[in-house]
């Protein structure tokens, strides 16, 4: 199994905006083959976020990427760039971000 944890902070009052507009690209994963699951996390920091995504391997994770990078995120709007700022990998603890339209 590969992990990956990416890091971001969200600036000002826009936390719903980031989850709204993040949450397709959650949803894009977990509908990626070789996905095992894709959460957005709420961290305890005020206005920070973890994306944390589990795959089968390595090779999955990259198919996925060159989509997301190729594909999903030329189509984001404009403003998200002004919104959110990706961060180093860190240590962090939060909750997991309920997304419209998972199972109960």
């Amino acid at each position: 199994m590969f992990v990956d944890l990416t890091f971001f902070e969200v600036g000002g009052e826009r936390a719903a905006r980031f989850e709204a507009v993040y949450g397709a690209i959650i949803h894009n994963a977990r509908d990626a083959q070789g996905c095992i699951s894709s959460d957005l996390v709420r961290l305890t920091e005020v206005n920070r976020y973890c994306w944390v995504e589990r795959w089968i391997d390595r090779d999955a994770h990259q198919r996925f990427n060159e989509f997301l990078f190729g594909d999903i995120i030329p189509g984001l709007p404009d403003d998200l760039n002004d919104i959110v700022t990706r961060l180093d990998n860190r240590d962090a603890d939060g909750v997991s971000v309920s997304i419209p339209g998972d199972a109960l």
